[in-house]
C-alpha cells in the first residue's frame, strides 16, 4: 500500500509540475486587446513595428509571458522611447514614441531573465518606395537591327536613371494606391527630388482594359501598366516592370504594326530611406 501511494504522490507531482510549465509562455509582444496563440487563426503578435513622424503619437503594444516582471531595454531613445503605461485587461502595455528616422530594437525582460526583441523602423511618413533596378526598350515585332535603333535612340532620354527611386505618399494611408504624392529622385544623388503626384486609372489598349499608374512631374507625364504586351506577369515578391508605351515619342521611325515600350524595372524598398 505504502509502494501504490508513493507512486500516486509521484504522478500528481508531475502534473503539478506540468501545470506550472504550461503557465510559463515565452515572452512576447501582440497588438489587440489580447494575444491570439491559436493555430489557424489570424495571431497579433508581433516581432516589428513601423512607426512614423507624422503620427508622435506612436503605438501601443501588449507583453505577455515570462514571469510578469518586465523592464524595458531601450536600443536608441534618439530614434525611439518606450515605456509602461497602464495596463488593460491583465497584460502589460508598452508605449513606444518615434523621434528620428532610423532603425533599433526594443528589449523587454523578466525577472528570470528571458527576453523578448521588439524591431522597430521610423520613417517620416507612409510611402511606398520603389528603386529602379533596370530599363530598357522593347519592341515587340521588330528584328533585333530595329530594335537596337530604336533603344539607342531613347539612351539618356528618360528623366529617371538606374539607381533612382519613387516615393509614393498616400493621401490616404488605407488605400495606397489610389492617388498620393509623388517624390521622383532621378539618381542616387542627395539632390532635392522633383514632387508630383501619382493616381490609379484605367488603361485601354488593343481594346482591352488594364490597371495602370499615371505619374506626373517635372512637367511629365508617365502612364504605366504592370503586364508586358503578351500579358506575363512579373514577380511582384522580388520586383514589379513598370511598362510605359512611347511609341509616339520615339525619336526613329517606327516599323510599320509595331509598338515600342520602355519597361522600368522596379524593386520595392522596405527599409528606412534617410534622404
Amino acid at each position: 500500500m505504502r509502494h501504490i501511494y508513493s507512486i500516486l504522490m509521484l504522478i500528481s507531482l508531475l502534473f503539478v509540475g506540468t501545470a506550472c510549465e504550461d503557465d510559463y509562455r515565452d515572452m512576447v509582444f501582440f497588438t489587440g486587446e489580447a494575444p491570439i496563440y491559436q493555430i489557424g487563426t489570424c495571431s497579433n503578435l508581433i516581432s516589428s513595428a513601423n512607426l512614423y513622424l507624422n503620427k508622435p503619437e506612436g503605438i501601443i503594444v501588449g507583453v505577455d509571458g515570462g514571469d510578469g516582471n518586465y523592464s524595458i531595454v531601450n536600443g536608441d531613445d534618439a530614434i525611439v522611447t518606450a515605456a509602461f503605461v497602464k495596463s488593460e485587461s491583465g497584460y502589460q502595455r508598452i508605449q513606444i514614441i518615434p523621434k528620428a528616422e532610423g532603425e533599433t530594437g526594443i528589449t523587454v525582460r523578466d525577472g528570470s531573465g528571458s527576453s523578448a526583441l521588439l524591431r522597430v523602423k521610423v520613417d517620416e511618413c507612409l510611402k511606398l518606395v520603389w528603386y529602379k533596378v533596370k530599363d530598357g526598350i522593347v519592341v515587340p515585332g521588330a528584328t533585333e537591327e530595329q530594335q537596337k535603333n530604336i533603344a539607342d535612340a531613347f539612351t539618356d532620354f528618360f528623366t529617371v536613371k538606374v539607381g533612382g527611386r519613387y516615393e509614393m505618399i498616400p493621401d490616404n494611408e488605407s488605400e495606397m494606391l489610389e492617388k498620393g504624392t509623388l517624390r521622383v529622385r532621378p539618381d542616387d544623388s542627395a539632390i532635392a527630388p522633383f514632387i508630383g503626384r501619382y493616381e490609379r486609372v484605367p488603361v485601354v489598349e488593343d481594346e482591352k482594359e488594364r490597371l495602370g499608374l499615371l505619374f506626373e512631374y517635372n512637367g511629365e507625364k508617365h502612364l504605366y501598366t504592370f503586364n508586358g504586351p503578351d500579358l506575363t506577369r512579373t514577380s511582384v515578391m522580388e520586383y514589379m516592370d513598370f511598362w510605359e508605351n512611347v511609341t509616339e515619342i520615339c525619336p526613329v521611325e517606327v516599323p510599320a504594326g509595331c509598338k515600342v515600350y520602355h519597361v522600368e524595372r522596379l524593386k520595392p524598398y522596405e527599409g528606412v530611406v534617410n534622404n
